[in-house]
C-alpha cells in the first residue's frame, strides 16, 4: 500500500470564509471565560445556541472557586446565570430543554435530578421555582439562597446593592420558605412586610 502523498495547497486554493476568524476568536474567549469541564460538550452547546440565535452558554467573567465550594464542578452562580439567560423568558421550560442546556454546561445530571426532586414538576418546569431551588443548592440557608438570587438577577453593577424587583424577591422567598417546614406562613409574611417597608 502506497502512502497518500502530502498535498500542498497554496493560499489561492483555500477559501476561508471572512467571518470565520471572528467566530473562532469569540468562541475562544468564551471558552476561556467559562472554563467548561468538557470542552467538546460545551462547544456543541455554544455552536448550537449560536446557530439558533439563542443566548450563548458563556459566563460574563471567569469565576474563581470559593474556598467553601467543594471541588465537585457542579453548579456555580455564573453557570446558573447562564441558564437563567437561556431559559427564563420561557416561563415554563420543557424538561428536555433544561436537561440539554444543563448537559451543555457540563453540569452533573445527578445534581439536576436532586434539584428537581425538591418539587413536583409535572407539566414542564416552572423556571422561577427551579431557579429558586438552584439558588438553594448554591446557598444552604434561606438567606444565602436569596443572596445568590439577588446577585444573579440584579441589573446593578457587580459589587453594588444587588437590587431586584420586590415582587420577584417576594415570590422566591415565599416559595423557598414554603418548602421549609420550620418557617411558618406568619413568619414569612412578617419578614416580607418588613422588607417591603424598606423598599
Amino acid at each position: 500500500i502506497m502512502p497518500v502523498p502530502d498535498v500542498m495547497f497554496c493560499a489561492q486554493q483555500i477559501h476561508v470564509p471572512p467571518e470565520l476568524p471572528d467566530i473562532m476568536k469569540q468562541f475562544t474567549k468564551a471558552a476561556i471565560r467559562t472554563q467548561p469541564r468538557d470542552v467538546l460538550q460545551w462547544s456543541y452547546g455554544y455552536f448550537y445556541a449560536l446557530s439558533r440565535g439563542e443566548p450563548l452558554p458563556v459566563k460574563e467573567r471567569v469565576e474563581i472557586p470559593v474556598a467553601t465550594q467543594k471541588n465537585d464542578s457542579g453548579l456555580t452562580p455564573g453557570l446558573l446565570k447562564i441558564l437563567h439567560k437561556q431559559l427564563s423568558e420561557k416561563g415554563i421550560v420543557e424538561m428536555s430543554d433544561l436537561q440539554r442546556k444543563w448537559k451543555n454546561l457540563c453540569l452533573p445530571m445527578e445534581q439536576l435530578h436532586n434539584i428537581l426532586r425538591l418539587d413536583e414538576f409535572v407539566e414542564g418546569v416552572d423556571w422561577m421555582k427551579f431557579f429558586a431551588l438552584a439558588c438553594s443548592a448554591l446557598g444552604g440557608s434561606l438567606l444565602s439562597s436569596m443572596k445568590h438570587a439577588c446577585q444573579i438577577l440584579t441589573e446593578d453593577p457587580e459589587g453594588g446593592p444587588a437590587r431586584i424587583p420586590y415582587d420577584t424577591f417576594a415570590f422566591l422567598y415565599s416559595y423557598l420558605a414554603g418548602l421549609d417546614e420550620e418557617i411558618t406562613e406568619e413568619a414569612t409574611e412578617s419578614f416580607l412586610k418588613a422588607v417591603k417597608e424598606q423598599v
